[in-house]
């Protein structure tokens, strides 16, 4: 007997989440890690931020430093 695979997310109105589809199949163990990992990037973005903002600074003070002499 040959079994047929149908998808049911299309007649269920069930959104896809993609990549973290497979998140919500681990109930609240993966929303906590799908909050972890937000949480890090947030980290992660406002280092990449504060980085970029002190070169910016630190080259506008030899900037201004060359200008002087």
């Amino acid at each position: 007997m040959i079994t047929l695979s149908v998808d049911t997310t299309a007649t269920t109105g069930t959104p896809d989440f993609g990549i973290f589809a497979q998140l919500g199949d681990y109930g609240p163990l993966g929303l906590a890690v799908l909050a972890l990992g937000y949480v890090a990037w947030l980290f992660i973005k406002r280092y990449l931020d504060e980085t970029k903002q002190l070169k910016e600074e630190v080259k506008s003070k030899k900037t201004t430093r060359k200008t002087r002499k």
